[in-house]
C-alpha cells in the first residue's frame, strides 16, 4: 500500500523544531566577529577568548548526554520545549553580561540547550521521517544550523560596521538570539510527539493517531510500528535480560563517537568561530574581514542545501568521504600557497577562495552526513542515550578546537594547525570506509538489524 506524506504538516513541524538548530548555529557563530568587541570592552587575553568561545561547547557536551537521556524518559517533545526555554534565558544572560565571568557563565548555561538540541533534534527528525526522506529531513537541521551561523555573521557585520566605535555592541549581537527562542517556544505548541518513542513507551494508540495526521494511508506505517515494538520486546528478552548492553551495540556506539570526533577535528569550527580573525591573519583588514566573513555564512547555507538535496541519492559514505578529501586538500593548499604567495596583493583572495572551497565541502557533506548517521545507526532501545553520548564526544572535540585554536595559532602557527586538521580528515576517510555501512534508503530497523547480524 503506498502512502503519501502530508508535506505541509511534517514540514511545519520540522521547521519549528529546527529553530533549535538555528539557535545552535547562531549562538556558536556569534562569537565570530563579536570577540573583537569583547576583547576591547573586557580586556581579555587569548586564553580568555578561547574560554568565551568554548564555554558553549563544553556545556553542550553535557547537554547532549542529559538531553538524549531525558528525551528517552520524558519524550522528545517535552525535552525540545525545555531546550527552547534554556535558549531564551541563556541569550538574555549573554545580552546583559557586564564581566568576563558573567559572560562565560551565561554562555555555559546556553550550551546546555545547544548540546541538547544537537542530540535530540536529529533524533526526532529521524524518527518521524520515512526511510526515503530521512536524509533530507535530518539534513534540514544542518541547513538551519549554518543558517543560524550565517545570520550571526550577517548581523555582526552590519552592527559591527555601523557601531565600530561602540565596544558594547557585542551585547546586542548575542542578545538578539532571544527572538528565535521566543518563536520556538510558541511554535512547540504545534509539535507532536515522536510515534516511535510513544510505541517504545507502550502508547501505540497515540502513535497511530499521530501517524494518521501525517500519512493519508496509515495502516502500513502502523504495522511497522507494531513490528518495531515486537522487535524491542524480543531484544529485551534475548539480550537484555540481565540489563547488559550487547557487544554489537557498544561497537555501534564507538563508531558514532568516532564520527563526532572526525567531524570536529577536520577543523570547521576554527573557521566558523574565528573566521574573521583567520582572514585578518591572511591579510584582510578588520572591517573587510567582518564583511567577507558573511560570505562564509552564505557558502555554508548554499552547501547545506545542496547536501540535503543529494544525500538520499548519492549515499552517506560516498558523500562523507568526498567531503573529507576536499577538506584535507583545501587546508593543505592554504598552508602551502600562503607561504609561496607571501607579499602578493592577491594572496589573501586566493586563501579566501580555498577557505570557501573547504567550507562548501564540509557544510555540504561532512557536517550533514555526520548528523544523519548519528540519528540512524543506534539501536532503538538506546537511541536517545547513545545519541547523547556520541554528541557528547563530538562537543568535547568541538570544545578542544574552540579553546585551543587561538593558542595553537600563537604557538605553532596557523598553517601547521591547518595541516593537523587535514591529517585528521584523511584519517576520517579511512574510518568511514572501513567501519560505516551505507544507510541510504534503509529503515531504522534494517540498519539496526545490519549491525546486529554482523556482530562478531
Amino acid at each position: 500500500m503506498s502512502k503519501t506524506i502530508s508535506k505541509t504538516n511534517l514540514m511545519t513541524v520540522a521547521l519549528i523544531v529546527t529553530i533549535g538548530g538555528l539557535l545552535f548555529g547562531y549562538n556558536t557563530g556569534v562569537v565570530n566577529g563579536a570577540l573583537t568587541f569583547i576583547e576591547k570592552d573586557l580586556g581579555i587575553d587569548a586564553l580568555q577568548k578561547g574560554m568565551i568561545s568554548s564555554a558553549v561547547t563544553l556545556s553542550a557536551a553535557f547537554g547532549a548526554v542529559f538531553g538524549g537521556s531525558i528525551s528517552d524518559r520524558i519524550g522528545r517533545k517535552k525535552t525540545l520545549r525545555m531546550i527552547a526555554w534554556i535558549f531564551l534565558v541563556g541569550a538574555l544572560g549573554c545580552g546583559v553580561s557586564t564581566s568576563f565571568t558573567m559572560l562565560v557563565s551565561a554562555r555555559f548555561f546556553l550550551g546546555l540547550a545547544v548540546g541538547s538540541a544537537s542530540a535530540v533534534i536529529p533524533l526526532y527528525l529521524g524518527e518521524i521521517s520515512s526511510a526515503s526522506k530521512r536524509g533530507k529531513m535530518v539534513g534540514l537541521n544542518q541547513v538551519m544550523i549554518v543558517g543560524g551561523q550565517f545570520l550571526a555573521f550577517l548581523l555582526n557585520a552590519i552592527l559591527g560596521n555601523m557601531f565600530m566605535e561602540n565596544v558594547e555592541i557585542w551585547k546586542v549581537m548575542m542578545g538578539l538570539a532571544i527572538v528565535p527562542a521566543l518563536i520556538m517556544i510558541i511554535g512547540m505548541t504545534k509539535v507532536f510527539e515522536s510515534p516511535k518513542w510513544l510505541v517504545k513507551n507502550g502508547k501505540l494508540q497515540q502513535a497511530i493517531e499521530i501517524i494518521k495526521s501525517i500519512y493519508q494511508e496509515d495502516q502500513e506505517q502502523a504495522d511497522e510500528i507494531e513490528k518495531l515494538k515486537q522487535l524491542e520486546d524480543d531484544a529485551k528478552e534475548k539480550t537484555q535480560a540481565k540489563g547488559k548492553i550487547p557487544g554489537w551495540a557498544l561497537k555501534v556506539l564507538i563508531i558514532g563517537c568516532l564520527l563526532g570526533v572526525i567531524q570536529q577535528f577536520a577543523g570547521i569550527n576554527s573557521i566558523m568561530y574565528y573566521g574573521a580573525e583567520v582572514l585578518h591573519t591572511y591579510g584582510f583588514g578588520e572591517s573587510a574581514s567582518l564583511i567577507f566573513n558573511v560570505l562564509n555564512g552564505v557558502m555554508s547555507v548554499v552547501a547545506s542545501i545542496v547536501g540535503m538535496s543529494i544525500v538520499d541519492k548519492m549515499g552517506r559514505k560516498k558523500l562523507e568521504n568526498t567531503g573529507l578529501l576536499i577538506c584535507a586538500t583545501s587546508l593543505i593548499l592554504v598552508g602551502v600557497l600562503s607561504g609561496i604567495l607571501t607579499g602578493q596583493s592577491y594572496a589573501p583572495y586566493v586563501i579566501m577562495i580555498l577557505i570557501f572551497i573547504y567550507i562548501f565541502a564540509f557544510q555540504g557533506a561532512v557536517g550533514p552526513v555526520t548528523w544523519i548517521l548519528i540519528s540512524e545507526i543506534f539501536p532503538a532501545k538506546y537511541r536517545g542515550s547513545f545519541s547523547g553520548i556520541a554528541v557528547f564526544v563530538l562537543w568535547i572535540a568541538n570544545f578542544c578546537v574552540g579553546l585551543f585554536f587561538p593558542v595553537l595559532v600563537e604557538s605553532i602557527g596557523i598553517n601547521t594547525t591547518f595541516y593537523a586538521f587535514a591529517a585528521c580528515a584523511i584519517i576520517g576517510v579511512i574510518i568511514v570506509s572501513t567501519m560505516i555501512p551505507e544507510t541510504k534508503g534503509k529503515t531504522l530497523e534494517e540498519i539496526e538489524g545490519f549491525f546486529n547480524s554482523n556482530a562478531s
